[in-house]
């Protein structure tokens, strides 16, 4: 009798966790959806497909090009991702209209929904409080179609696949993410303490292809183009809602406060070494590294924070599980 009463108490308290924060998640959506229905990164990504398919620069505007506006000194280029997204979208652009845009945007929301209805399957409580924490960089990160939605769900996919010993899954999976976003190389280091022998192989394997997709897609210029935008962003400044950013809001001085970024991510980095025998708080340690260890942080950004708790929704016991001789996968 106990116990049948506090799993009733537990269900009931599980159903009203559920209903707030769904509910408070669609008061949140209804709000921002007041200013329409623009997925504004899918736009800028199909843009990148349009100059692709044109022959024009990927990484500079042209007369006949879609205009964008910038935000000197943080922005100064059309496009901050990698080549490789623009390659994606190249078929995209050949769309009628702006079609291609609004097909990834419903690949990006259905990726978000896959982690959260997975979330609330496995602890509703847990998922709901994350929701309740979350929910307008989640909202934020549903309403633009950025690439974020899938570094999240390939996150809570590599835990998953390296927990079940799907290695070579784990290490596509973070090469893929890596050339669509430099910071999931995180991850790549977490299968690397892990020992994950062959997810490393499989994923150096996968970048070499990708990369070799990529330069075919968009030529090796835009790609050493990137590499100096990349390194003009960590020098000219870093956005208002990174850490540096945010700490220069309270009163630190700059000269702190623009370290903070780097201090994160050398010491991720380190702790996700030093906890190698304990895979799921270095796994949420991984995900924490590569959202806050970048000058380059929105709103929506801190959406990518729900993949720390994959370790809590599918716990490990010690060591994640070896995969068979040679690195294959089980089935």
């Amino acid at each position: 009798m106990g116990l049948t009463v506090r799993s009733a108490r537990a269900h009931r308290l599980a159903l009203a966790a559920i209903v707030v924060s769904i509910s408070l998640f669609v008061v949140v959506l209804a709000v921002y959806f007041t200013r329409g229905f623009v997925p504004g990164d899918a736009i800028v990504y199909l843009a990148g497909g349009e100059r692709l398919n044109a022959g024009h620069s990927l990484y500079a505007l042209v007369p006949g090009d879609r205009q964008f506006a910038m935000k000197p000194p943080l922005w100064t280029v059309p496009l901050l991702s990698p080549p490789l997204i623009a390659v994606v979208f190249r078929p995209l652009a050949a769309l009628p209209s702006d079609l291609g845009a609004y097909l990834w945007w419903i690949a990006t929301m259905s990726a978000i929904a896959a982690v959260l209805v997975a979330y609330f399957r496995r602890r509703p409580v847990l998922a709901s409080l994350a929701l309740i924490v979350l929910v307008v960089p989640i909202t934020y990160e549903v309403g633009v179609g950025n690439m974020n939605a899938f570094l999240l769900l390939g996150s809570v996919l590599i835990w998953r696949w390296t927990l079940a010993g799907r290695d070579e899954r784990s290490g596509v999976a973070a090469a893929l993410m890596f050339f669509a976003k430099i910071s999931p190389v995180v991850l790549a280091w977490w299968l690397l303490t892990q020992r994950r022998w062959g997810a490393v192989r499989a994923g150096l394997v996968a970048g070499v292809v990708i990369l070799g997709v990529s330069i075919l897609g968009a030529g090796i210029d835009a790609h050493l183009r990137y590499l100096e935008i990349t390194r003009e962003t960590t020098t000219i400044g870093q956005s208002d809602l990174s850490l540096g950013g945010l700490a220069r809001a309270i009163g630190v001085a700059p000269s702190v406060a623009d370290l903070l970024p780097v201090a994160m991510l050398v010491g991720g980095v380190l702790g996700i070494a030093v906890l190698r025998n304990r895979p799921g708080p270095a796994f949420a340690l991984a995900v924490a590294t590569m959202t806050l260890g970048s000058p380059v942080v929105n709103i929506n950004s801190y959406a990518l924070l729900l993949g720390c708790l994959a370790p809590a929704m599918w716990a490990s016991r010690g060591r994640t599980k070896e995969a068979p001789a040679g690195g294959g996968s089980t089935s």
